[in-house]
């Protein structure tokens, strides 16, 4: 029988992921029941009344896990790894994590705006996250790198104005829809596959895959957001410029304002270069994205909807637990 656990399945990428195998129509899928863990019984409540005919099995609890904790990854790397057996199919771990991992320090140290990371070498993208791990530890790297390295070693198969700090931070997109059908595709090779993707998939030391789809530098970014919000009637405020600007700011205050004063956090995702090319998913699942540029847009436009519905600030203290 096949078991499959999802974590933070009411979050913007875990919620997507779920609902797209729920709505699968592939025989591989479409019979499958899914276990959720969730934070708390309203949680669990609406994702029941959401998939009500087809309800998934969800346990609460009040503990909100980031993911910079690596001890709990290595935890359900551990219960996995007490259920190989000779009979039983070989378990698999499938982890999200952030481009940031493998960003560099322009500000505070080398920049490297040209280096660029392709999937298809794997194994050079794990020796170079845990080198500089210790020499640098960075808690959501620290997390990834354990993953990766704790799977090999136990079997488990693992897997108002714009704002600027440099010229040449960077960041590769892709849609949630279409990074959600990486993830129904990878379970559909393990479900499918005679070999249950042992051999097929990268796990492991090599098990990285970058579902990336086009690139943008952070001033663009910023140049679409601010057009988005003037073309929403967001902006302008009577306390804001009345043209659409972007301004060089420093480092701390954007810490400060978004990312909880995490400076490394801050450095790596808002001046940092991350690029990233994508083959595997394309080359051994088949992937073909269909959102583009104009989806892309329009995430902006999606954007400023849901963060007018909500109430106060969005930051990184507020969203971790959500």
């Amino acid at each position: 029988m096949t078991k499959i656990l999802l974590t933070g399945a009411t979050g913007y990428i875990g919620g997507t992921v779920l609902d797209h195998l729920i709505k699968s129509s592939e025989t591989s899928i479409k019979h499958l029941t899914f276990d959720l863990l969730v934070r708390s019984n309203d949680a669990a409540g609406k994702l029941i009344n959401a998939y009500g005919d087809r309800p998934p099995t969800t346990s609460s609890s009040s503990t909100p896990c980031p993911g910079f904790l690596p001890e709990g990854t290595k935890a359900f790397i551990h219960g996995l790894a007490r259920r190989i057996k000779p009979d039983t199919p070989i378990p698999w771990f499938i982890h999200i994590s952030g481009c940031t991992n493998l960003s560099d320090r322009p500000l505070t140290a080398t920049a490297y705006p040209d280096r660029e990371w392709d999937d298809a070498n794997g194994n050079a993208i794990y020796e170079f996250l845990k080198s500089e791990d210790a020499r640098d530890p960075y808690p959501q790297r620290t997390t990834e790198v354990g993953v990766l390295t704790l799977g090999e070693e136990t079997g488990i198969q693992a897997h108002g104005y714009g704002y600027k700090v440099n010229d040449t931070a960077n960041f590769d997109w892709v849609h949630v829809e279409d990074l959600a059908d990486v993830f129904v595709l990878l379970v559909r090779a393990i479900l499918e596959r005679e070999d249950r993707g042992v051999g097929y998939i990268p796990s492991g030391k090599n098990g990285i895959i970058f579902p990336a789809l086009g690139r943008v530098s952070m001033i663009q970014i910023m140049e679409e957001g601010l057009d988005a919000a003037f073309g929403a009637g967001v902006l302008p405020r009577e306390d804001t410029p009345k043209e659409e600007e972007i301004r060089l700011v420093g480092l701390q205050e954007v810490a400060d304002e978004l990312i909880a004063g995490l400076l490394d956090v801050a450095e790596r995702g808002v001046a940092g270069h991350k690029k990233m090319k994508g083959t595997v998913a394309r080359m051994l699942l088949g992937w073909n994205p269909t959102r583009l540029e104009e989806d892309w847009r329009q995430a902006y436009v999606d954007a400023i909807e849901v963060l007018q519905s909500r109430k106060g600030p969005s930051t990184l203290e507020t969203c971790v637990g959500n």
